[in-house]
């Protein structure tokens, strides 16, 4: 059951708020961009560039849903199918043929592969095995929103919490492609912490409290391997001052119109 602090939208409204897609709410993800390079920023939110999701970023939410979301919501949401079988063959067509084409634009559901499933069942199964990882998700709500007005500097902004649990606080499901052991640094590299700090102001913002946030990894491969990890304090304090940092950033980019790319200067290579 959601607290009061969360709305309730689907992802598809989500997505639909943000900036660049007809909203006006800034996100984490958006946030990232712009941080990496303000012009870069500037022409996705004007449609000059596209915005495309990546295979392993459509598998993640697959993921997501079958571990975290009631049955019926993964059923409503995911069709798991090889698509047409091609009679000559007795396998299925080749997802580059008009046959496959043809079946996936009569769909209104996403598709999963058999094997994909096989891999997802396999990674749920084993974060709902994870003592730590099950303690986390034993109790409170996937999918939580939460939509500020005016946000920090007047910048409406927004965030989809994968989990939370009122005992213990964000919890944030990732799937991960290599050896756990490497996960730290995955999470240094994807800016996770500037992420889940992004998560925690927010949250603050709406509940009084600032709540500590977790991380169950799952790798991608069989044996599945699952870890918790947590931020410190001291790390999710560092990223959320950055992220204040950037909004400002935005919001005079914003009023002047000058989004830059952050090269406008000379770089100097000082290392061999």
């Amino acid at each position: 059951m959601k607290t009061n602090w969360f709305i309730d939208l689907d992802e598809k409204s989500y997505h639909a708020g943000a900036l660049g897609n007809g909203g006006g709410y800034m996100s984490s993800h958006n946030l990232a961009v712009f941080r990496d390079n303000p012009r870069t920023f500037e022409l996705m939110m004007k449609g000059k560039l596209p915005r495309t999701e990546s295979p392993a970023l459509a598998f993640g939410r697959a993921v997501h849903c079958f571990t975290l979301e009631p049955t019926e919501m993964w059923q409503n949401r995911y069709l798991v199918s090889d698509g047409p079988i091609n009679d000559k063959t007795g396998a299925p067509y080749g997802k580059a043929t008009a046959k496959y084409q043809q079946f996936l634009s009569e769909q209104t559901k996403e598709i999963v592969s058999t094997h994909d499933f096989g891999l997802i069942e396999g990674m749920a199964e084993s974060v709902w095995s994870h003592g730590e990882a099950h303690e986390l998700l034993a109790n409170g709500s996937p999918e939580n929103t939460i939509r500020l007005e005016e946000g920090e500097v007047d910048v409406p902004s927004q965030a989809r919490l994968d989990w939370f649990n009122p005992d213990y606080g964000i919890v944030d499901l990732k799937t991960h492609g290599d050896d756990l052991k490497w996960f730290s640094k995955a999470a240094h590299d994807f800016g996770y912490a500037y992420q889940m700090a992004w998560y925690r102001k927010l949250l603050e913002i709406k509940s009084g409290k600032k709540y500590p946030v977790y991380l169950v990894a799952v790798e991608k491969k069989a044996p599945f391997t699952v870890g918790v990890f947590k931020f410190s304090e001291e790390v999710l304090d560092q990223a959320e001052a950055i992220n204040r940092e950037t909004l400002c950033e935005f919001a005079n980019c914003r009023d002047s119109g000058v989004f830059p790319t952050r090269f406008e200067e000379t770089q100097l290579i000082d290392k061999l």
